[in-house]
């Protein structure tokens, strides 16, 4: 939880030292391009490149932690996948700081642009393939307990109890769940392509998105149905 923390508080600060940088460089950027520069103005490209890169690292850094924590399958891949990124990350570093004239410095921002796309769109695609995993396993879990209550559910009416509005309630949870998996499944499509652009990366996480959101929804209706059902237990234990 601390380290959660501290890779939070590292990530807001790096996005903010950026966000100062980027203004700094804007302010510049009209005097480069006119070749109008001095010595003082490529610091504050140096300074923007660095930062960018150092928000970068700590984007992957976060995710990397997520991913420690989601122990889902392939997850080690994924997470060495990312270490290669931060690595190759610092190697663009290492070029800025020995970038003399304007010409370095353009070919130093193109790179880090090229690297950063790639880094953004498979980082996407592993944060969005794990997330999925976990959807999955949770909808392979809920047939279990929907055979479960469906059984209590049958017992409870041969006993004379109506369980109308029980049946529906699992019905809704059956059918979010068959929807939420559905939902993963268009996800999984898009993440398994092997150049999803970006745009269909944004579609994946919103089928993600509301998968989980499903997920929730059909949560709240198990605790509705639990909170039901240990009413009728508890009459029936009390009967005993």
């Amino acid at each position: 939880m601390q380290e959660r923390k501290q890779l939070k508080e590292k990530l807001n600060t790096q996005k903010n030292n950026y966000q100062n940088s980027r203004k700094n460089f804007l302010i510049i950027r009209s005097r480069l391009r006119a070749g109008n520069y001095n010595e003082k103005d490529l610091e504050t490209t140096r300074e923007y490149l660095n930062a960018s890169i150092d928000y970068m690292i700590a984007h992957l850094e976060k995710v990397q932690y997520n991913l420690e924590q989601s122990n889902g399958s392939g997850t080690e891949a994924r997470i060495n996948a990312i270490e290669e990124r931060i690595s190759q990350l610092q190697e663009e570093k290492k070029a800025i700081e020995k970038a003399e004239d304007l010409e370095d410095f353009t070919k130093a921002t193109e790179s880090v642009r090229g690297v950063w796309n790639n880094v953004k769109n498979r980082t996407a695609v592993e944060t969005g393939q794990t997330a999925g995993e976990k959807i999955d396993d949770f909808a392979n879990k809920s047939e279990s307990i929907s055979r479960k209550l469906e059984k209590e559910l049958e017992k409870l009416n041969e006993t004379g109890v109506n369980t109308s509005e029980l049946e529906s309630k699992l019905e809704n949870y059956n059918a979010l769940m068959a929807s939420a998996r559905k939902n993963s499944e268009a996800a999984k499509e898009i993440y398994n392509k092997e150049n999803a652009t970006e745009e269909e990366l944004s579609k994946a996480n919103g089928y993600l998105q509301n998968a989980l959101g499903e997920i929730k929804e059909a949560n709240q209706v198990l605790k509705e149905i639990f909170e039901e059902l240990e009413q009728y237990r508890s009459e029936e234990t009390n009967r005993n």
